[in-house]
């Protein structure tokens, strides 16, 4: 029997709703685990690539109950394409972004599956800031998308760049971070990429 079709049964889903009523199909991962511990290194994909052209040299990752950051030294370009975005507004934004802009493929296959929008659209509410060229850039988003953009000139004799995310608790359910499960994570990095310094502040209580 051919199953009948209507113009309002077919609903063409924008990503991030697409990835709000399915958390469970993209973050396979943390859904096996039943934890969150693996979300902090999937918003490292720009870190690890700048890494393998031997500019990222220290990453820290602070994980608090609900939320976690991570701040390393490199920037993100802050220059604008034809859309008039920047790079860290793409990678913040465009599902599949982190993929297309990487120069390593190995990071994609190894370190980044999810994409930082990925995560950005499952996410309460995040934070980018990122200083690049005697620039920085503050971007706020809530449910994936940006509620605030300033770049301002920012003299500086280091670039950096700051991510904070709070995970969307309806999304995730009763999934949690662990002490444990974090810096297991962290200590595989480390053997794995041995020129970097990878720092976990807990403030898990």
């Amino acid at each position: 029997m051919k199953r009948k079709y209507t113009e309002d049964s077919i609903q063409a889903l924008e990503a991030g709703e697409h990835i709000r009523m399915r958390p469970k199909m993209y973050f396979e991962k943390c859904f096996s685990e039943n934890l969150l511990d693996s979300l902090p290194f999937e918003v490292l994909c720009h870190a690890f690539d700048e890494y393998f052209d031997g500019n990222c040299k220290e990453i820290k990752l602070t994980v608090w109950e609900k939320s976690f950051s991570i701040i390393y030294n490199v920037g993100i370009p802050l220059s604008t394409t034809i859309e008039k975005l920047t790079k860290a507004e793409i990678i913040m934004t465009k599902i599949g972004a982190c993929s297309n802009l990487k120069k390593h493929l190995t990071v994609g296959q190894e370190f980044c599956s999810l994409g930082m929008a990925t995560i950005n659209f499952a996410s309460e509410n995040c934070k980018l800031t990122t200083v690049w060229n005697d620039q920085k850039g503050t971007f706020e988003f809530k449910d994936g998308e940006t509620i605030s953009r300033n770049i301002e000139q920012f003299k500086s004799e280091a670039s950096w760049t700051e991510i904070y995310v709070h995970p969307n608790k309806l999304l995730f359910e009763t999934l949690h971070f662990t002490s444990k499960g974090i810096e297991e994570k962290a200590t595989e990095i480390r053997k794995r990429l041995k020129n970097l310094s990878f720092i976990v502040e807990n403030k898990i209580s």
